[in-house]
């Protein structure tokens, strides 16, 4: 059958758009999404599942919205609270660093830089999966050239999530904060004899 979805658990051939395997049950949904984001491209469906490895659901059904109709706009909620923090976590790390120099350069200026840090925001929640999906198929594209041991290895590497580069972002700064606070306020208290 030409327009129809194999079940990733029993191998049956489902009719597209069922969101059921008809032999075992299985949620056909996935597959689906999955197969219509990876066909024609340069990964596999269990490469794109092993690259997202966190809230695969949620992004599947996103590129998958981009994927069909053409339109890159798909709002994300992490993407414009947390822009830079997100895309570290992700390991979006050249777009994270241009992010984040473009909002400090635009929080300096007063009223206009911070309506014009505000739009980035927002713009960055509007295309933030959209955006995501291209370093996800520029990676793909890079990696093309390992063979299929070395590759699964790239793509683990390459791929999944980075907790740990964000938090330290966001704690550094508090703690050089409070150690500075410390300091002035030993300076502070230090007599001065003249």
């Amino acid at each position: 059958m030409e327009n129809s979805i194999l079940c990733s658990k029993c191998g049956a051939s489902n009719e597209a758009g069922s969101a059921f395997c008809t032999k075992c049950g299985n949620s056909l949904a996935k597959a689906e999404v999955v197969d219509h984001i990876s066909n024609n491209e340069s990964y596999t469906q269990e490469e794109l599942s092993l690259f997202l490895e966190k809230n695969q659901s949620y992004y599947l059904e996103k590129f998958n919205l981009i994927e069909k109709t053409g339109d890159k706009k798909a709002w994300n909620w992490c993407s414009f609270l947390i822009g830079g923090y997100w895309m570290l976590y992700r390991k979006m790390y050249v777009q994270a660093i241009i992010y984040i120099i473009a909002n400090l350069i635009l929080g300096c200026i007063p009223f206009i830089g911070w309506a014009l840090a505000l739009a980035l925001c927002v713009g960055l929640g509007i295309f933030g999966n959209s955006l995501y999906l291209d370093h996800i198929k520029k990676t793909f594209t890079e990696i093309s050239y390992a063979d299929s041991n070395m590759r699964s290895a790239l793509i683990s590497k390459k791929g999944g999530t980075n907790l740990v580069l964000p938090i330290l972002l966001a704690v550094i700064p508090v703690i050089i904060g409070i150690i500075a606070s410390i300091f002035i306020g030993i300076m502070c208290s230090v007599p001065y004899y003249y």
